[in-house]
């Protein structure tokens, strides 16, 4: 395994977390798709994201939880 140069967006994000908290991302080719996989793993408030990307027409869809 080998360390990258740079640190990615993700890697300081996870930084910043507190100890207690986690980063859960859900991703699809649709919007509404990346959503429902978040409601099938139990997010209650599907639309309470805390960050959200579409890249090359694959969204992205983040939560900051508990663990």
């Amino acid at each position: 395994m080998t360390t990258p140069i740079y640190k990615s967006l993700v890697d300081e994000q996870i930084e910043e977390l507190p100890s207690d908290r986690m980063i859960l991302a859900f991703t699809h080719t649709k919007w509404l798709g990346a959503l429902s996989l978040a409601h099938d793993a139990g997010i209650p408030d599907v639309h309470a994201w805390s960050g959200r990307a579409c890249m090359c027409g694959e969204w992205t869809v983040a939560y900051e939880v508990k663990a």
